[in-house]
């Protein structure tokens, strides 16, 4: 017999959602502590110009991964029949494969053009590797999926981990070995992702066989494209519009200025994107599966409201400390030679914000089924986002390109915020009387930092400074901030 619910019976509390949360985060720390570790003993073997390349890689492996199974993934929590989700998830599969080969067809016969397009001879070389990446991705995406139905969140954070670990150790190895080249950061990538998707591959086959078997059917699988047919005929070209607007920056800075460019960009927004990757993208994960519940139980406000309100607590201080020392950061951390990356940083650190907070309460989108606003805002975002990049490569200026792009971010990314938040039903005013006096503590520290900054301060003292405010301050949070401690943690 089918089960007829997707998830537990205490999925909608706040411990729940807390304990869930905190078994992906476990993960995400884990991952996110070796792989700052490693970064900057890879960033002294990697020049600036590699890492561009293997940057411009990755970015055109995300394009196509995204609309790998044209975004029937993000249907598999929807169904209340675990049958019915099963023949999702297989629907999802068939989809994969036949883009993976569809991949192949074009690499090989446009693969040179690419590279050239983008001013990255160097990358041609690189790109039979991109069906392999696709088909990895995309798989390990699906299964993700379907392990957040089946609430195992246990088990993703330890692919998590495994993942960044096994990425950030082969990419060092392979550099110490005197493999000192794009490829080794490509291969790294894919074979460490590689690695967490056969964990995922092999537990749904173990525990979850019979339900694909009971789903394994054509008819089946027909219903269920043709009940979520918004999904790839809206969603996936919004999906791609956003995941193309994200990495405009890359393929632009490649092709006004140059891989170094494209290097520093790159790292500048890894290290921006870290606390999104700690915790946000768990939180994103948990809330698709319990806001698809919430809507249903009319507590849809007070969740938005609740995990906007910790996201905000948790990453405005971190993020406008960041705005006035990145460059000074990188420096220390990373050397001389990456000081323009935290520069490039600290331009994109406002918009990195409201990506934060709003990111993981944009399954909203799904889950209301409103893709036509997605798709809209994704249109506007890239159109936007194109001239930004285009005004500052004519005029010969990254600065001004990076200026442009954040600015056009955070005006979109802040009224999708606004959308989101209103149209479940939450109250901003709800959401800023649990954050205020976090936002005031955010404007003080801001300001001690650029005195710091403007006055030549050590950059060594301003650094552990600045470490050593950012862990007093999320111990102080966790400890005396109760939706933070509801939200983060299991009791």
């Amino acid at each position: 017999m089918t089960d007829l619910q997707p998830v537990p019976s205490d999925t909608g509390s706040k411990k729940s959602f807390g304990r869930d949360v905190g078994k992906l985060v476990s993960g995400t720390v884990i991952a996110q502590v070796v792989g700052i570790c490693l970064t900057p003993v890879i960033t002294y073997i990697f020049s600036p110009e590699i890492y561009g390349v293997a940057s411009t890689f990755i970015s055109i492996v995300s394009i196509i991964a995204v609309i790998a199974c044209m975004r029937y993934e993000l249907a598999i929590l929807l169904p209340k029949d675990n049958t019915d989700a099963g023949a999702v998830f297989l629907a999802c599969l068939i989809i994969l494969v036949c883009m993976s080969l569809l991949s192949i067809f074009v690499m090989f016969f446009f693969g040179d053009s690419i590279a050239g397009l983008l001013n990255q001879p160097t990358l041609a070389q690189y790109l039979f590797l991109i069906p392999v990446a696709v088909i990895i991705d995309g798989l390990y995406t699906i299964l993700r999926y379907w392990n957040t139905r089946r609430t195992r969140f246990g088990t993703q954070a330890a692919t998590q981990a495994l993942q960044s670990s096994s990425a950030s150790g082969l990419k060092l190895g392979f550099g110490i070995l005197g493999f000192v080249n794009a490829g080794s950061l490509i291969v790294g990538q894919i074979l460490g992702q590689g690695i967490g998707t056969l964990i995922l591959l092999y537990q749904v086959v173990k525990f979850d066989a019979g339900i694909f078997r009971a789903s394994c059917s054509l008819k089946n699988i027909r219903v269920q494209i043709i009940r979520y047919k918004k999904f790839p005929m809206i969603d996936s070209w919004s999906a791609v519009l956003n995941t193309l607007s994200g990495v405009l920056p890359v393929f632009l800075l490649s092709i006004y200025f140059s891989p170094a460019a494209v290097g520093l960009y790159t790292l500048g927004y890894q290290i921006l994107i870290i606390p999104m990757a700690l915790i946000g993208g768990s939180i994103s994960q948990v809330f698709f599966q319990r806001a698809s519940i919430a809507k249903h139980n009319n507590t849809l406000p007070s969740l938005v409201e609740n995990v906007l309100a910790v996201l905000t607590s948790i990453s405005i201080v971190p993020f406008s400390i960041f705005a006035v020392t990145g460059g000074v950061l990188f420096s220390v951390v990373f050397g001389a030679e990456w000081y323009e990356a935290g520069i490039y940083a600290q331009i994109l650190t406002a918009w990195i914000f409201l990506v934060f907070i709003t990111s993981p309460i944009s399954p909203i989108v799904s889950i209301m089924e409103i893709q036509e606003f997605g798709l809209k805002m994704n249109i506007i975002s890239i159109v936007l986002r194109l001239i930004s990049l285009i005004i500052g490569g004519v005029l010969g200026s990254v600065y001004l390109s990076l200026v442009l792009f954040m600015v056009s971010g955070v005006l979109l990314v802040g009224y999708s915020n606004y959308y989101f938040v209103k149209y479940s039903g939450g109250h901003f005013r709800e959401i800023f009387s649990k954050a205020k006096k976090n936002i005031f503590l955010s404007g003080v520290f801001a300001l001690m930092f650029l005195v710091m900054v403007y006055f030549a301060v050590s950059s060594w003292i301003i650094l552990i400074a600045a470490g050593i405010i950012l862990v007093s301050y999320e111990i102080h949070l966790f400890k005396t901030d109760k939706n933070v401690k509801e939200m983060l943690v299991s009791s």
